[in-house]
């Protein structure tokens, strides 16, 4: 082209985009969902609060049931020494096994404790009065 002549504007056709309401959004509202997930595994995961909450109620079920049970052990190894010879009592020993099989020495008097009175004493029914 020559200087002197003018340059024609060319008509080029243009495009004008409106700005998008949802585009500004995008990057904010993936950013909530992933703190929305990550807040609702925390709460209600497999480790979270709730499960906190459970593992301590099912630990205290287990604290008081290892007490029951420490109990019943120190009971039990409380009757096992005195079994041992060193901690054996004839009297005991002789007590516990006319107890188990149920034998009585002829001089000995035997109490019930469950039996009726009634049951023991003489019937004033067959007297006649």
């Amino acid at each position: 082209m020559r200087p002197s002549q003018s340059v024609a504007c060319v008509n080029m056709a243009t495009r004008q985009r409106r700005k998008s309401v949802l585009a500004p959004l995008a990057l904010p509202l993936v950013a909530v969902l992933f703190s929305a997930y990550f807040a609702w595994h925390a709460w209600h995961g497999s480790f979270g609060v709730e499960a906190r909450r459970q593992f301590d109620v099912e630990a205290d079920r287990l604290r008081a049931q290892l007490v029951e049970l420490d109990q019943e052990k120190a009971t039990i190894e409380r009757r096992v020494q005195l079994l041992r010879p060193q901690g054996l009592e004839s009297d005991m020993l002789d007590e516990r096994a006319r107890e188990i099989l149920g034998f009585a020495h002829p001089n000995d008097v035997a109490i019930y404790p469950h039996a009726r009175i009634s049951a023991l004493a003489p019937s004033r029914q067959s007297n006649g009065k």
